[in-house]
């Protein structure tokens, strides 16, 4: 995934205006020097995996120009609790009014690439990729996605603009499965991958050449029989597991993917604290 500065600095620009940083009362004080250099210490308190870090360097850069921000953890590697990650040098103004977002924005990707991580690791010396999905905060795909890239999983379609992916909804909604073979789909995208929920839905649904068929939710029997039926015939991507401790069961399988909407659905972030030295 190639990173887009641009978005980067939309997103930080509408997460610091959603904070009030130019109207900070705490600094609505008479003979304060807002422009006064500080320096802060960010520190780590949890062992992770860092991911954000431009986030958090646009959050202080947009407020004051001449910051400075020296990494001593690089972005996707791994840190230990208690570390020194970051050195920062930048006004009053920009390390009190920027603090928050700049946190909130280091500890939520951070959060996410650290449990990917863990995920990436399960799947080590296998043939199969892990894949991110839709289920992200409205107006953070682009964070989230990135996150759980740098945390070692592969980007599944960005939006429905990108590539047709025909869930259990789309298929009531366009007549069944077995209407699917009969529409002309204009712009297919990158990809066009049908949900299977029942064994008996794969045959027809390869009559539509599907680049993917998403097994949803079949326990590892179904599974199994389900890899025989395709006969190779497409890619094959799994999803609807519950526990990390449930990928051992799948990656000694003929499958291509697993795709875990838990990477960027339930998050736990990585806590850090910002010290003024």
């Amino acid at each position: 995934m190639k990173l887009n500065k641009s978005k980067v600095s939309d997103s930080v620009k509408r997460a610091l205006l959603e904070d009030g940083y130019k109207n900070d009362l705490s600094l609505k004080i008479k003979n304060i020097n807002s422009k006064k250099v500080l320096r802060a210490t960010l520190i780590s308190r949890e062992n992770g995996i860092l991911s954000g870090s431009l986030w958090f360097e646009e959050s202080f850069k947009q407020i004051d120009k001449k910051a400075k921000i020296k990494w001593k953890v690089i972005e996707g590697e791994a840190f230990k609790k208690d570390s020194v990650i970051a050195e920062i040098n930048a006004s009053l103004h920009a390390i009190l009014s920027g603090e928050r977002t700049a946190l909130n924005f280091l500890q939520m990707m951070s959060g996410i690439s650290t449990k990917t991580n863990k995920y990436s690791k399960l799947l080590k010396n296998s043939n199969i990729e892990l894949l991110d999905t839709r289920k992200t905060l409205p107006g953070l795909r682009y964070e989230q996605k990135y996150s759980t890239f740098i945390g070692g999983a592969k980007n599944h379609r960005f939006g429905l603009f990108d590539a047709i992916m025909l869930k259990d909804n789309h298929l009531k909604a366009f007549g069944g499965i077995k209407n699917i073979k009969n529409i002309n789909f204009f712009k297919r995208g990158d990809f066009l991958e049908i949900e299977i929920e029942k064994l008996s839905q794969i045959k027809i649904a390869l009559k539509s050449k599907p680049d993917i068929l998403l097994l949803d939710n079949l326990n590892l029997s179904e599974i199994k029989k389900a890899i025989s039926l395709i006969e190779r015939k497409c890619l094959i991507e799994v999803s609807g597991i519950k526990n990390p401790e449930d990928i051992e069961k799948y990656k000694n399988l003929s499958i291509h993917y697993i795709s875990l909407g838990d990477l960027t659905k339930n998050i736990k972030s990585i806590d850090f604290s910002l010290n003024i030295s």
